[in-house]
């Protein structure tokens, strides 16, 4: 698998914090954003999207890839939803209290490449 670029954009009232499966972290500050790089070593990635309020964690989705599949979860909680749009590699996706949004085709990451997301209040 190829390096990838992960961009988030946190556009929600809440802060948000990055933990991705192999160790490295980032955070945004309500309307802020930020950037998580991965080496071909990286081939299978899952990253915990959890949004703080006053340091509580009120709500927690996922953005993930691999060779064979890649997708994203804006998260749900019934006072707290977070709507997300994004791209990976060009195909976009969006939910907005959605669940998991399966990508297609399966194999979209397999070089790696590039994965942006923006978050919002509904």
């Amino acid at each position: 698998m190829g390096p990838v670029t992960f961009n988030i954009s946190n556009q929600t009232k809440y802060d948000l914090r990055v933990q991705a499966s192999n160790g490295a972290q980032a955070g945004a500050v309500a309307g802020a954003g930020t950037s998580l790089g991965f080496t071909p070593d990286d081939t299978n990635i899952t990253c915990a999207m959890r949004w703080y309020q006053d340091g509580i964690c009120i709500l927690q989705g996922s953005v993930a890839w691999s060779a064979g599949g890649s997708g994203a979860d804006d998260g749900w909680s019934t006072s707290n939803i977070i709507c997300m749009n994004g791209q990976a590699n060009g195909v976009g996706f969006s939910g907005c209290n959605e669940g998991w949004v399966e990508l297609q085709p399966y194999n979209l990451m397999a070089n790696g490449g590039e994965v942006s997301v923006t978050y919002t209040n509904a």
